[in-house]
Parts: structure tokens; C-alpha cells; sequence
């Protein structure tokens, strides 16, 4: 008797590999680039929901791996977003001061 289990989710690079060297059978195909960010986005959130649930460093190191990968898809600048970080913490603040907006009155 054999087990399908479905996944259709993005998966590191080497995983097929090990799970060849594991024994088990598995399907895969590349995507094509719209399905490739639609499931970079997807990795995202499953990522921060597994920090939600387990806040350590592996957690956040995957979280910063597709962030990673999405900078390079979308060819962004690393070093620009790093400086448009800084400039912003700089001029804004970060969020460690855990201050919440509740509402602005104008007059």
C-alpha cells in the first residue's frame, strides 16, 4: 500500500536530492516565473507563520532566505535596501519602543 501526500509548495534547492537518497519517489517541474513568485510569496507566509509559532533563528534565517530570493527575482539593489533600512530607522525609528497608534485627531 503506498502514501500520496500532496504538497505544491516551493522547496529548497537540494531537497529533491535527499529525498531521492531517502528512497521515496516524488514529482516536481520548475515553474514559470509567474508561478515561481506567487509561490515565493506563499513561502513567506509560511515561513512567518512558522516564527509565529517558533520564534528562534532557524525560523527567521528561512523568513530572510525568501526575502533574499524575492530581492534577486525582482532584481532589487541589496545594498540599497540595506541603506533605505538604515536611512529609515534613522529618520523614523524602528519598533522596538513597541508604540502603538490607536488614532490621530485633526483639528
Amino acid at each position: 500500500m503506498s502514501l500520496e501526500i500532496i504538497y505544491n509548495k516551493l522547496i529548497r534547492d537540494n531537497i529533491p536530492k535527499i529525498i531521492e537518497k531517502s528512497g521515496v519517489e516524488y514529482k516536481v517541474h520548475i515553474a514559470e516565473e509567474k508561478e515561481y513568485i506567487e509561490k515565493l510569496i506563499e513561502k513567506v507566509s509560511e515561513e512567518l507563520e512558522e516564527f509565529v509559532e517558533k520564534p528562534c533563528e532557524e525560523e527567521m534565517a528561512d523568513i530572510l532566505e525568501v526575502l533574499e530570493t524575492l530581492s534577486k527575482v525582482y532584481k532589487l539593489d541589496e545594498q540599497k535596501i540595506i541603506d533605505i533600512k538604515k536611512d529609515k530607522k534613522n529618520k523614523r525609528g524602528g519598533f522596538l519602543e513597541r508604540i502603538i497608534l490607536e488614532k490621530t485627531i485633526k483639528k
